[in-house]
């Protein structure tokens, strides 16, 4: 059917008004007033419900996390003083010293790890130039590493030692950092033999050795002998990495020098 375009543009023209109409009421302020009374009076018991539910979530949540968590803790701690009054009668020591043990073990953990984030951050920004390299500088933490120092005739285990260790490498030598009782000790090998751990280590030197004491006030540390002649940790890190660095190019001037040799 064919349409009359008059009459179809009159219709057009009314719908167009209407809407206007309908626009401008609806953006009125006093309109919009009543709207938005209208809105709330709708949404007030949605929001209401919503509330109630959303603080007996958070009173559960609470709760939940509460109850377990103090349970867990007492729990742990009378495990843990239990066990040390274990180890304190089963090596016939007083439980004092083993409290003294497990303190410096903790402050030498803190500190070896405060070490090795230093030297990483110095690895990271090193690498930026000397990625692909022999120079390039890798690094791991290894946490507590208990190790076998004494074998009997029979090759059975005597007596071991734990180390809280971490270490920087490149391609020819590693720098580790060693600690243990009340001393950190910093170590370069060769990295083709590092994997031996302290079985190699007793065949070096350290170059440096940092003792440490923790009282009351605080863990202090210091260098043995003053080698080197640091006052902070930034500058130790900085002389531990240049001499990661330096050894490294000495080694690979020494191979290259063998290379045109041949």
């Amino acid at each position: 059917m064919w349409q009359d375009k008059g009459k179809d543009q009159n219709r057009g023209r009314a719908r167009e008004s209407s809407e206007e109409a309908r626009k401008y009421l609806a953006n009125h302020p006093a309109t919009q007033g009543n709207r938005d009374a209208a809105d709330n009076a709708t949404n007030g018991s949605k929001v209401k419900q919503h509330e109630k539910e959303s603080e007996l979530a958070k009173q559960i949540l609470v709760y939940h996390e509460s109850q377990p968590a103090d349970t867990g803790n007492d729990w742990m701690y009378r495990l843990k003083e239990e066990s040390m009054k274990f180890l304190a009668d089963q090596r016939g020591v007083q439980l004092q010293d083993v409290y003294h043990e497990s303190i410096y073990r903790k402050g030498i953990e803190t500190l070896v790890d405060k070490i090795f984030g230093l030297l990483q951050r110095y690895m990271f920004e090193f690498n930026q130039i000397a990625a692909g390299t022999d120079l390039q500088v890798t690094g791991t933490i290894s946490g507590d590493v208990t190790e076998v120092t004494r074998y009997n005739q029979l090759r059975e285990a005597e007596e071991s030692k734990t180390y809280f260790r971490a270490r920087l490498t490149t391609r020819y030598f590693s720098l580790t950092v060693r600690g243990a009782d009340a001393s950190v000790q910093f170590y370069l090998v060769p990295t083709n033999m590092v994997m031996a751990l302290s079985q190699i280590e007793k065949q070096y030197k350290p170059i440096a050795s940092m003792n440490v004491k923790i009282t009351e006030q605080g863990m202090m540390w210091r260098m043995k002998d003053g080698v080197p002649p640091v006052d902070s940790l930034d500058e130790l890190c900085m002389w531990l990495f240049s001499s990661l660095v330096q050894e490294t190019k000495i080694a690979s001037q020494a191979e290259g020098d063998d290379e045109e040799e041949e």
